[in-house]
């Protein structure tokens, strides 16, 4: 039976774990609350965004742009690359969020090189992400480590200016985004979004009346596209911080869980070891006390 002293040993250090789980818990949980409202404030916008872009393309049907997927259909041989813009942590401690997003990015990088034969190369966040492709055998255009628990919209707008430019270049024929999803503290998934070139969306069966635009339609579409392209980035990256924030939440409320666990499973052992020693004096003074009788 194991030593008791050894056995106190291992409850306290159980306990030391157990204090940094829980304290782990609670700052991914107040840190997952300010990312929440922070992503229900963006969703909209980029939800607003979306539909003022669409009635637009939709109401000047003649209307080009370099970005959107209707002109880039008319090049058939069109040159480039793929790029994928693959969303990670920096830390871990958060199960397997980094292991699914990092399997669907390779999983697409996979499918674009078997189907199309174009080259891929990932613009990664997260130093998880960036470890990992930098032991592989895919091309990395820019990695950005060290992210703030809830990523400012600057990094969204110098990823989104540097594709914009390689698409206008042809040095990439498209762009994909690969961030994890949010949906509930208990669920998010890995998704994967077209951003370039821009699909237009479907007309809805409505008539659209002929506004006047100024400075006119072709700026408007012009200044709109681009800024759709970085806010899907930076929506991006904020669906994939507050999915880290639960899924570290999630993971430290169990590993606190399972130290109340083992402390239990260990003071049960300890307690037996006690008892077994208090029988075993107690059945040394009774032998004794027989022997000098």
């Amino acid at each position: 039976m194991p030593n008791i002293r050894d056995l106190r040993k291992r409850i306290r250090t159980v306990e030391n774990i157990k204090r940094i789980t829980s304290a782990l818990e609670k700052i991914a949980a107040a840190r997952l609350f300010r990312a929440k409202m922070m992503l229900a404030d963006s969703r909209p916008y980029l939800a607003g965004l979306d539909r003022v872009a669409g009635d637009l393309l939709n109401s000047q049907p003649e209307a080009a742009h370099p970005l959107l997927a209707a002109a880039a259909a008319g090049e058939a041989n069109r040159s480039g690359d793929v790029a994928i813009v693959l969303v990670t942590s920096d830390r871990g401690f958060c199960g397997g969020f980094n292991t699914a997003i990092i399997d669907t990015g390779i999983r697409l990088a996979d499918q674009v090189t078997a189907v199309s034969g174009r080259k891929v190369k990932f613009v990664v966040f997260g130093k998880k992400g960036a470890d990992f492709l930098r032991k592989s055998h895919w091309e990395t255009l820019a990695s950005y480590t060290g992210l703030p628990a809830t990523p400012p919209y600057s990094y969204a707008e110098e990823v989104g200016d540097r594709l914009i430019a390689l698409y206008r270049d042809q040095e990439i024929a498209e762009a994909h985004l690969v961030a994890t999803e949010f949906t509930s503290v208990a669920r998010h998934t890995p998704a994967v979004k077209k951003i370039l070139p821009v699909d237009k969306p479907a007309a809805p069966d409505r008539n659209y009346m002929n506004f006047s635009y100024e400075p006119g339609a072709a700026e408007m579409i012009g200044s709109i596209l681009p800024r759709l392209v970085k806010t899907q980035i930076w929506l991006g990256l904020m669906e994939s911080a507050v999915s880290e924030h639960a899924a570290r939440m999630f993971m430290m409320q169990r590993a606190t869980k399972n130290t109340d666990d083992v402390i239990a499973s260990l003071t049960l052992v300890m307690n037996k070891a006690r008892q077994a020693m208090i029988t075993r004096e107690l059945t040394d003074i009774v032998g004794a006390a027989e022997t000098i009788a």
